[in-house]
């Protein structure tokens, strides 16, 4: 392949990941997790304009019979060479890193074991080195060859971060009862197989450049795909969020079955203000956590749409023939909230929610406040005093 095209493909592939590079650039600012995936998109970059610059040195003088000729060109490409493989290894552990901090939250951890984490992928670095300054004395020819028999060895390396990567993956997934966020933690496990079998291929086929296309399309694939989940989903209990609910009824406005009504049941936590000042926002959020949890195994059994509308407000949208069919799903939700084992964890104080509902069929799924309105009219449970302290 040309260079003026290998060119032309890598200055796309730094495009897309600068773009999402500074589409992140408020977030990776906050968490390490955040700041270790914007440094894996920088070092990407590198990567690619690295690997850029080691084919085209290639391509015009070892091609071209000229690599006798002029040593300082074969130094340079035994040290773009490295630099390209050591940012290529740096990228598996960036990744394994962000997969750690994003799945086990310890920051404390994460730097505890840093020292082992790094041990591969150094050994692998010092190799580089020891090619590179071999390659200041013999010519290009005989340094790529060096490389070439160094490349599964590096591959190797690199499936040792994707297979822990995996396995600390599917642990978390498995220990999940959340759907959405075992469906990410699978996804984040599996997703870095697809470079790491690209370089496999890529060492085959030389002369066609996949690794760089791939390894730019699947961090954004990456991106995008974190971003839905951030947008649709309620980070704390992993269920539908306004916004979600918003498109839902959008949905099935247009897809209702005719022989039925849709109705929406509002439901907030009782003396919720109460329970902060008196056990803290660690335990609110805990009581948060179950009701969803519970609220889930509930719409489960009704084919229920569940979504976190508020600080201590769950909203249901369900499809129902008679309201009956609604006040006796009212009085389930009721008597299973006051026998549930979430409830161990309040002692004297008892988890309780205030309903109220409404008849949603003839109100627009944009106008999201008349629906609220609307709800707030009618009660079936009116919110219980908080005990007394």
């Amino acid at each position: 392949m040309s260079y003026t095209g290998l060119i032309e493909i890598n200055i796309i592939c730094i495009a897309v990941l600068l773009i999402t590079l500074l589409q992140f650039k408020e977030s990776v600012l906050r968490h390490l997790e955040e700041r270790i995936l914007g440094f894996t998109i920088i070092d990407t970059i590198i990567y690619i304009v690295l690997s850029t610059v080691t084919k085209m040195l290639y391509i015009i003088h070892v091609q071209s019979d000229l690599y006798g000729s002029n040593q300082k060109i074969c130094v340079i490409y035994a040290v773009m060479y490295a630099l390209s493989l050591i940012s290529s290894l740096l990228l598996a552990q960036l990744w394994f890193s962000f997969i750690f901090l994003h799945i086990r939250k310890s920051v404390y951890s994460y730097k505890h074991l840093f020292p082992l984490f790094s041990t591969p992928s150094i050994i692998g670095t010092f190799i580089c080195i020891g090619i590179s300054i071999y390659g200041f004395t013999n010519d290009c020819h005989a340094t790529t060859m060096q490389f070439k028999r160094l490349l599964p060895f590096l591959i190797g390396i690199n499936f040792i971060y994707i297979i822990a990567t995996m396995v600390i993956g599917i642990q978390y997934a498995i220990g999940q009862r959340n759907s959405t966020n075992r469906k990410e933690a699978f996804y984040l496990s599996f997703i870095a197989f697809i470079p790491s079998f690209t370089c496999i291929i890529q060492y085959f086929i030389p002369d066609i450049p996949l690794t760089d296309p791939i390894f730019a399309l699947t961090l954004l694939h990456v991106y995008v795909t974190l971003l839905k989940y951030r947008i649709t989903s309620d980070p704390l209990t992993g269920v539908n969020n306004r916004f979600r609910l918003i498109e839902y009824l959008q949905f099935i406005a247009q897809h209702q079955d005719p022989s039925k009504r849709l109705f929406i049941l509002v439901m907030e936590v009782d003396y919720y203000k109460a329970i902060v000042r008196k056990f803290g926002y660690e335990m609110s959020d805990r009581v948060i956590a179950d009701l969803a949890s519970f609220f889930k195994r509930q719409c489960r059994e009704q084919r229920g749409f569940l979504a976190r509308t508020g600080d201590n407000q769950f909203s249901i949208v369900m499809e129902c023939n008679e309201i009956s069919e609604i006040e006796s799903f009212c009085q389930k939700l009721i008597r299973d909230c006051e026998r549930d084992s979430m409830q161990s964890d309040m002692s004297s104080w008892k988890i309780s929610f205030n309903i109220h509902y409404a008849e949603i069929s003839n109100i627009s799924p944009s106008k999201i406040s008349e629906i609220f309105n609307a709800a707030q009219k009618n009660c079936y449970k009116p919110e219980t005093p908080a005990p007394r302290e």
